[in-house]
């Protein structure tokens, strides 16, 4: 008789211990299921991951409805595990897919990501590569998958769930002319990038793509003080051609992230970008020494880990 009533006793404590566990891990947001059987999540953060892809860029945004977008691919199947870093294994859809430019080190791992997930919408800066076998590729293959395709060509603004997204660049069609406006000489191609805001409640990201000196200054004259963040992702992985000091006074970030490959032939992220980050009292985050950076962002607050 005591063993069993020392039995019930352990057994309430599991339970009991189960219970409290389950209630705090679902203190930071709660999951439920709609009519449809989906699964929503209500976090009280956003969550955005650079991936850790080497010399490339691959940021994966979590939002509070638990939508995801994935921003470039790395250059090339590499995304697929970086992924799987961040994904569940069960998970094999992507809402949006968001291509800033055709650069190879951007859009290289797009086509595997197209032919293991299924992407709902497809986000371009429009800029074709007809004569470069891997962009023609790739074309086809968002051709192939049917979603939904947006392309930046003005500045916009998208609401998905309680985040804003302030697309700032290209504000014209670069399909049809990819210089910046007001230059006569024709734009290198990071600086067709797509240039975007994002924005949950008082805190906000600027996402900056490749983007040099030449389409800072543009944007610079263009948006003034709306430009200013609390976290930055630099620009061309922290290039000398980025990242300029009139730039970095305008958005004066907190933080800064810079996305790139250790040890990379092109020698990034610059020296003189850096001191130019430390002068400014920027923190700096690097992927090719942190490895994945996690931003969770909450409406009043941001935190960092690696």
């Amino acid at each position: 008789m005591k063993k069993a009533k020392l039995f019930i006793t352990i057994l309430l404590v599991i339970i009991l211990g189960m219970l409290v566990y389950l209630k705090d891990d679902d203190q930071d947001f709660q999951n439920y299921e709609s009519d449809q059987g989906d699964l929503i999540v209500n976090n009280e953060y956003i969550k955005v991951t650079f991936l850790d892809i080497g010399q490339g860029d691959a940021t994966f945004i979590e939002f509070q409805d638990g939508q995801q977008m994935l921003v470039d691919c790395s250059i090339d199947a590499r995304i697929i595990e970086a992924l799987g870093r961040v994904m569940p294994y069960y998970d094999h859809d992507i809402d949006y897919m968001m291509i800033t430019h055709p650069d190879s080190d951007h859009y290289g791992g797009c086509t595997e990501v197209l032919k293991r997930f299924d992407v709902k919408n497809v986000v371009y800066n429009g800029l074709a590569k007809e004569n470069d076998q891997m962009w023609v590729q790739f074309w086809q293959t968002i051709q192939d998958e049917g979603a939904e395709y947006f392309e930046i060509e003005s500045e916009d603004v998208w609401s998905i769930a309680s985040t804003t997204l302030h697309f700032l660049y290209p504000d014209h069609s670069i399909a049809d002319d990819s210089k910046i406006p007001g230059k006569e000489v024709e734009s290198n191609i990071n600086n067709t990038s797509i240039v975007f805001k994002l924005s949950f409640g008082e805190m906000d990201l600027l996402m900056m793509g490749d983007a040099e000196e030449e389409l800072e200054e543009y944007l610079s004259g263009t948006y003034g003080e709306q430009l200013d963040t609390e976290v930055m992702k630099a620009g061309h992985h922290g290039s000398g051609s980025s990242s300029s000091q009139e730039f970095l006074d305008l958005v004066s970030p907190s933080s800064t992230i810079i996305s790139c490959g250790l040890n990379n032939q092109f020698g990034h992220p610059s020296l003189r970008v850096l001191k130019r980050l430390e002068r400014l009292g920027s923190n700096i985050w690097r992927t090719d020494l942190k490895g994945d950076i996690i931003v969770k962002i909450m409406t009043s607050s941001f935190d960092i880990l690696e």
